[in-house]
């Protein structure tokens, strides 16, 4: 048990909490956790939350020192601010570099630091991020002020015992064989895996034991080569097919979100495959490398072979931009990533026609 969960179990909780790291999941179940223990559900007097670059840090630190109303604690969330990214602006002296937010307005930062140091015993800060820079004052003021965990991803075993505890959870049993094999076809992201599991769930409903037959009737398989086709599409510039594919997928129940998770991943994959390729590594190499079976790299190698890199680059910069569209309300998410399809679609054929 780390050592958030533990001061939620104990309820021991400290001033500051800086949870980070490359597994989303964690992060996002740790921060709801916290959140959970520490706010009266429908209490919005006391909890404030932010994301998103454009996060100020002069209004986070005035109600960082503004008492809680009727309740316990203040809690302030941030999460994707890049407060904590490097900046490229370190010194050849060894001195700490500026975050991102502290080389447009450093005044701003301190203030926000001198306030974490100085936090009433009724405030909670919590400060979520993928990426951080240690070297930042920032950083090194919340490791003296509270936790700061790193959210890793999981190895094959842990996930297996993750999934079969999820499926006890809800009265099923998966063995670890059939875990294991889940985590073979879906991957080890555990969003992704946390939606096959309900969906396995809902379709064992009279059933106690999920089993391989299972997984290829409703998870993996028909979604997995949908959104191969998909990618493959869009590498062609063919749009109708690409938006005739999410709608078969959407007629599966799989949610949009869900989906862009999925099209992001084969995303990042297409990028390493494309590497790989442009240095001359077979298939075997690269399925080896980057922890993918066989059969997934040489779908792949189509569209990573029709596409530059700048493509590929940039259709991950419009997964993430449309994500972030969708967090905050610009667009409804079935529409974001219809409009990502189109776009994408359209930038390989405009990339196609000038071969």
């Amino acid at each position: 048990m780390g050592v958030t969960a533990n001061s939620i179990k104990n309820r021991d909780f400290k001033h500051t909490y800086l949870l980070y790291g490359e597994e989303a999941y964690l992060r996002r179940f740790y921060k709801n956790s916290l959140k959970a223990s520490l706010v009266n559900e429908g209490d919005n007097l006391n909890f404030s939350y932010f994301e998103g670059k454009g996060t100020d840090p002069e209004e986070v630190t005035s109600l960082l020192t503004t008492m809680p109303f009727l309740a316990e604690h203040r809690v302030v969330i941030v999460e994707n601010s890049g407060w904590l990214a490097a900046s490229g602006k370190g010194s050849s002296d060894g001195e700490d570099p500026d975050t991102e937010g502290e080389s447009m307005d450093s005044g701003r930062f301190a203030t926000l630091t001198e306030t974490l140091k100085n936090l009433g015993d009724d405030v909670v800060f919590i400060l979520v991020e993928e990426k951080i820079d240690k070297r930042s004052k920032l950083y090194k003021t919340l490791t003296s002020t509270g936790i700061v965990e790193e959210f890793t991803k999981q190895t094959e075993d842990s996930l297996v015992r993750w999934l079969i505890n999820g499926a006890r959870a809800f009265n099923k049993e998966i063995s670890p064989g059939v875990a294991n094999y889940l985590i073979e076809e879906a991957g080890t992201d555990m969003m992704l895996l946390e939606g096959e599991i309900s969906k396995l769930v809902a379709y064992c409903l009279d059933r106690d034991k999920i089993t391989v037959k299972d997984i290829d009737t409703v998870c993996t398989h028909q979604i997995n080569n949908k959104i191969f086709d998909m990618v493959t599409a869009i590498s062609f510039g063919r749009q109708k097919e690409a938006l005739k594919l999410y709608d078969d997928l959407l007629t599966l129940r799989e949610s949009p979100f869900h989906i862009l998770a999925l099209l992001t991943n084969q995303y990042s994959r297409m990028l390493a495959v494309k590497d790989g390729l442009s240095r001359g590594e077979s298939a075997v190499t690269l399925a080896g490398k980057l922890d993918m079976r066989d059969w997934m790299v040489k779908k792949l190698a189509e569209p990573a072979r029709r596409l530059s890199m700048e493509d590929i680059e940039a259709g991950l910069e419009g997964c993430a931009s449309t994500d972030a569209a969708i967090k905050s309300g610009e667009v409804t998410d079935r529409l974001g990533v219809e409009l990502l399809l189109v776009e994408l679609s359209l930038n390989a054929k405009v990339t196609a026609s000038t071969y």
